[in-house]
């Protein structure tokens, strides 16, 4: 099951231009980008593989590229947990992990303990 990947800088150099050849918004690239890992994961690790998934997220792009694949990925029916130690204060992040919170997705502080409880983790900190 071959899955094509850009490099950090490929993926830099295509999100630039993107926005200022495409048009698009930081919330588009970061939507979209989540729903690419979401089927990822829905791929690789299918729900009768594992439904408990912890997405760890930084406070940066990759940390909202996350939150938007914990949303979708509920929606596949896995139960994602979502540990996000330095949220950002930023208008489009509170807006994400409000949309989680809306659908009693939980976030931890217990990060040891929830690698205990997980079938699968998302590594949303870094690029």
């Amino acid at each position: 099951m071959a899955m094509k990947t850009l490099s950090a800088k490929n993926a830099a150099a295509l999100d630039k231009d993107l926005m200022s050849i495409g048009a698009f918004s930081i919330d588009q690239l970061m939507e979209l980008a989540g729903l690419s890992v979401s089927q990822a994961v829905f791929r690789i690790h299918p729900p009768s593989r594992g439904r408990r998934i912890l997405v760890a997220c930084g406070p940066g792009n990759n940390g909202g590229d996350g939150l938007v694949a914990a949303r979708h990925l509920w929606h596949y029916g896995y139960k994602p947990t979502i540990y996000y130690p330095k949220q950002s204060k930023n208008d489009l992040y509170q807006r994400l992990t409000t949309q989680l919170k809306n659908l009693s997705v939980p976030f931890t502080e217990d990060f040891p303990k929830a690698i205990k409880e997980t079938d699968h983790i998302i590594d949303a900190i870094f690029g």
